[in-house]
């Protein structure tokens, strides 16, 4: 339970600093006033282009990669849960096979 609380604490600074994070670096107090001056709080935003930068360009990434690790957390959690081994992989289920047979008929066709 504590790891859960410690990991959900986590995940908003890691945002932060992944979204600041690129070729043009902006600190994490800057991500956080772009934010939240487009979410309502009544701070002023960046520049346009380092508002830009970050609400068009960087949130979106990184939530989308969020939103993929956690997708990939549960089908892990499922799979371990269906086959009740705590060691469960996708070679498992041979669902690896299945994933790289349909990528190589993606590719042909």
């Amino acid at each position: 339970m504590l790891v859960l609380v410690c990991c959900s604490a986590l995940l908003p600074l890691s945002v932060l600093v992944a979204v600041g994070t690129g070729s043009a670096d902006i600190p994490p107090l800057d991500v956080a006033r772009t934010l939240g001056a487009h979410l309502g709080a009544p701070w002023e935003a960046l520049p346009p282009l380092r508002d830009s930068i970050v609400w068009n360009l960087r949130l979106p990434r990184v939530l989308l990669a969020a939103l993929v690790g956690a997708g990939l957390a549960v089908c892990g959690t499922v799979l371990q849960a269906v086959t009740r081994n705590p060691l469960a992989d996708p070679y498992l289920l041979g669902v690896s096979a299945g994933a790289s047979t349909g990528a190589v008929l993606v590719l042909v066709l």
